[in-house]
Formats: C-alpha cells, sequence, structure tokens
C-alpha cells in the first residue's frame, strides 16, 4: 500500500503549496520573486505599519527564514526596517516606492486567484477548507 493511499491532506497541501509556487515565479519571474517573497510584498501592501512579528505571525516562518527574506527584500530595495512608531521593542517594515509597486502587483495577483477559486468553488467551501487549515494547525501546536 502506497503511503498516499492513507494520506490525503498532506499531500494535497503540499502539491497545492508547490503548485501556488511555481506560478508565483512563472508570475514574477520578470523579478525573480520567490512565493515567501510575493506573499510578504503582499501583506505589507495591505498592512504599511506592520511589525516583523506580524508577518512571523501572519505566515508562520522560522525567525531565521523570515529574517532571510527580509535581507533579499531589503538588498533588491523593496523594503526597509525601520523603527516602530509605537513600540520602541518592535521593528517595522516598510515597502519603499520600488517596493510598493511590487506589493500591489503580488497583492492584486493573489487576490485575484482567490477571486477565481471562491467563484468556482463558493463561500462554504472556502470556510470549510479554512475550517479545516485551521484544526490542522491546532493539532500541531
Amino acid at each position: 500500500m502506497d503511503i498516499h493511499d492513507s494520506l490525503r491532506l498532506a499531500p494535497a497541501l503540499e502539491h497545492a503549496t508547490h503548485a501556488l509556487g511555481l506560478w508565483v515565479e512563472r508570475a514574477f519571474g520578470d523579478v525573480g520573486l520567490t512565493q515567501a517573497e510575493a506573499h510578504v510584498l503582499a501583506y505589507l501592501a495591505k498592512h504599511p505599519d506592520a511589525a516583523i512579528n506580524d508577518l512571523h505571525v501572519s505566515f508562520g516562518h522560522k525567525r531565521s527564514t523570515l529574517t532571510s527574506i527580509l535581507d533579499r527584500l531589503e538588498g533588491r530595495g523593496w523594503v526597509r526596517r525601520v523603527p516602530h512608531p509605537s513600540s520602541r521593542r518592535l521593528v517595522a517594515v516598510e515597502l519603499t516606492e520600488a517596493g510598493r509597486a511590487i506589493g500591489e502587483r503580488a497583492s492584486g495577483a493573489l487576490a485575484a486567484i482567490e477571486e477565481r477559486v471562491l467563484a468556482t468553488m463558493g463561500e462554504a467551501a472556502i470556510d470549510d477548507f479554512l475550517a479545516v487549515i485551521h484544526a490542522l494547525e491546532e493539532e500541531l501546536k
């Protein structure tokens, strides 16, 4: 018996995540954006006062992974780390002008994918999917 005969959730989640990553590479090949970078830039486009901790909570990256992502984005001139406006203990991440253009492009592209899936599947299916994802996250804590 193949392990995939008894496992459905993990392989499907991995496959979908990989498919999204490949789509990002195709859609943003002109700027060499990775999936993780696209998600961070899209998040920052919608949350301009985000702290590094907000990114960590939103995506669940290891701190070292998130630092590497931010280092790459900062090296390209798309983000900068600045003192957080409301807490001396936090570091904020803000988009540069060039980063805002890429972030808004990423946000729009990801939103369009979600809208197409929503139109195909319907709100109830999306709610069920999110409930499964949240249950998985809780089980893994």
